[in-house]
């Protein structure tokens, strides 16, 4: 266990943090707003009224922008792209976007390793609502998601590096989670069997009372699996709320609080020397925002100020065994503790705006294998962007040190430009890190062996890009848009795990993570949408396509195997098209062909039908792997070959802000 005083430090800090939400003004992220209501004297020259905007999409992260206007390559998903999607969870949802490399072992994102760009699981940052979920542990764990696929708002995927949108550890690219309340009624469920003897059901509730509004989606996921010993259980919980503060309605309280377990057996998940692994993660998390913005006229213009903090409070449990039954035999528990605080200052002075904010991060550890461990970092960063003529641009700066030392700069430069017809052009530079996970330091097993004297891994990335939208959507006429972009990436101290090369097979010689003195990444990413629906009540309605191509350069010698340096992605193309059988039936078929370098190439369909049968019911069919691919994605896990669901799902809204 810790020692008193870390334990007493640990406590004060988290109390204080959380005391200073209440008494120091603070802000919440929240999704694109359609309109506001103002019901007191925010702006003194005015009365009370309701205004009014058009709706802008907003880009996710610290530095929030217009989503029209994004200098770096970011994906999104909505509600309407994930119901059409034969998927169960984010990690089923995210295999289908453009260079990003998701490997799962066993079903319905049991586990998964979410990479982006070449880069590994350890690479890329999770954040849900704003709230970062790094796990020091490990990045396998990352991907323990406590939000049901039916409460998501939207998806963005930020597909380079974005220290200063989340800080370290999105040293590739980041994946933000949004799950939002909204002042209208809503009711989802969802609930389905199928092959494997698998069933699940997911529910959400969004609902305003009086002035707080709130959202409790909760989801199960069980089958008997796939093969031997791949049989899971996994929960969610997840609730959040926000509510305003004042007469003003200037503050604003935000919370979130969720939970996961997942119990399954791990059959290949790490080794292939023993079937009969089993394991149980649980994670939960608290966190909560409390926000400020104010308007400031003068003779000169005007200025729009905006504070915000946030505290965060995870706890991830884990324990593994080499052999379920016998937990004597060999079994590692685990528990992780982070503590983030952070904090933001913006001022807007017409088309220009500076961004100011800090982080600081404490992590403990207590595991069977890995010892008691604690370590902190602090970040501060600055950023001015704006318009400079018909030039977009932003610039900034973030500082970073880890313990207290070896101070590094991770600048970053993003330039934009619209052209004629709708296109846009831009080009951005970013440097990123990550420190090393405490499996990565310390961890060991016959087959493994840590090594306590990495260092945290950096790297240097560009990306030159173009985008090209319609005027207008309207499904009566043809629609069409596309971006593509030509990125490169270079890691210096990347970490990797390489062993000495043997003749002997299998290959006995231990795994250990060594800092690479330079690896590089470059590629070309592309993505189109069609949309062929003119009039009738059938046939073709859109057509999505994207492909990336990546190349590696390593300086590793040929008596070197690498786990992950040369197994990233090489080809990806994801397809999908959607087609309408009658007025309301909709068939979606979707296609993916995966190739990692030394790998075999594998190529999957999946199928999904929607049957309205009753106002707010909805029948639904999904066929995943119909062609019966034999195929791995991660570790030694042989994934599922055709796998049938049928379920139902249920959904009411009431009018969107019924009292305005």
């Amino acid at each position: 266990m810790f020692s008193p005083f870390t334990k007493t430090s640990f406590i004060q800090l988290f109390f204080g943090l959380f005391s200073c939400l209440f008494f120091t003004p603070i802000f919440a992220q929240g999704p694109a707003i359609d309109s506001m209501l103002i019901k007191g004297p925010i702006l003194p020259v005015f009365p009370n009224r309701v205004v009014t905007y058009h709706q802008i999409e907003l880009i996710a992260g610290r530095i929030g922008s217009n989503y029209a206007t994004r200098m770096q390559s970011i994906e999104k998903l909505t509600p309407a792209n994930l119901q059409l999607l034969p998927a169960r969870s984010v990690a089923d949802a995210l295999s289908f976007s453009a260079g990003v490399d998701v490997r799962q072992r066993g079903l319905s994102g049991t586990q998964a390793d979410i990479g982006i760009r070449g880069g590994n699981f350890e690479q890329s940052l999770i954040v849900i609502n704003g709230f970062k979920m790094t796990d020091p542990q490990t990045g396998h764990h990352a991907a323990n998601l406590p939000i049901p696929l039916i409460a998501v708002t939207e998806i963005q995927v930020f597909k380079s590096p974005t220290v200063l949108q989340f800080g370290q550890s999105a040293l590739t690219g980041a994946v933000h989670i949004g799950a939002y309340t909204q002042d209208a009624f809503e009711v989802k469920a969802s609930a389905y069997g199928g092959s494997f003897n698998s069933f699940g059901a997911q529910a959400l509730v969004r609902m305003k009372v009086k002035n707080y509004q709130q959202m409790l989606a909760v989801a199960r996921d069980q089958s008997d699996g796939h093969w031997s010993n791949s049989d899971f259980k996994n929960h969610q919980i997840f609730y959040t709320g926000t509510h305003a503060l004042g007469l003003n309605q200037r503050h604003r309280l935000a919370y979130i609080a969720a939970y996961t377990d997942r119990n399954f057996g791990a059959n290949g998940f790490y080794t292939n020397k023993f079937p009969e692994q089993w394991e149980r993660t649980t994670m939960a998390m608290a966190g909560v925002k409390h926000n400020l913005h104010w308007y400031k006229p003068s003779e000169q213009g005007s200025k729009w100020f905006y504070f915000k903090q946030q505290v965060l409070l995870r706890s991830h449990a884990d324990e593994f065994r080499l052999k379920r039954f016998d937990p004597s035999f060999y079994t590692n528990t685990h528990v992780s503790n982070v503590l983030s605080y952070e904090s933001q200052l913006d001022v807007t002075l017409r088309r220009q705006q500076l961004q100011f904010g800090i982080e600081q991060r404490f992590e403990f550890l207590n595991s069977s294998n890995l010892g008691q461990r604690e370590r902190q970092y602090q970040s501060a960063f600055l950023q001015a962007k704006g318009y400079l003529g018909t030039l977009n641009y932003a610039a900034g700066l973030l500082v970073f040190s880890y313990n207290w030392q070896n101070i590094q700069l991770m600048p970053s430069v993003q330039l934009g430009k619209s052209i004629a017809h709708n296109q846009f052009l831009f080009v951005n530079y970013s440097r990123g890190n990550r420190v090393p996970s405490w499996t990565e330091m310390y961890y060991s097993d016959p087959s493994n062996v840590g090594n306590p004297n990495l260092l945290p891994e950096y790297s240097h990335a560009t990306e030159l890009g173009w985008r090209s939208t319609a005027n207008q959507y309207n499904s009566k006429w043809y629609y069409f848009q596309a971006n593509a972009a030509l990125f490169y990436r270079q890691h210096t101290n990347m970490i990797d795990w390489v062993r000495a090369a043997s003749v002997i097979n299998p290959n006995p010689n231990p795994w250990m993570p060594v800092n690479i003195a330079s690896v590089a990444f470059s590629g070309l990413e592309t993505s189109m949408t069609f949309n062929v629906k003119k009039s009738g009540t059938w046939g073709p309605n859109k057509v999505h396509l994207n492909y990336t191509y990546i190349t590696a350069k390593h300086n590793f010698t040929s008596e070197q195997e690498s786990r992950y340096a040369i197994t990233s992605m090489r080809h990806q193309l994801n397809g999908q098209a959607l087609f309408d059988l009658s007025e309301k039936v909709q068939f979606n078929l979707a296609y993916r062909l995966v190739q990692r370098i030394e790998q075999p190439l594998y190529q999957v369909l999946d199928a999904k039908i929607l049957l309205p049968v009753y106002r707010n019911l909805t029948i639904f069919a999904e066929v995943n792997n119909l062609t019966n691919k034999q195929y791995v994605e991660a570790g030694f896990v042989q994934m599922p070959g055709r796998w049938f669901k049928l379920g139902l799902t249920f959904a009411h809204k009431a009018i969107e802000n019924p009292k305005p």
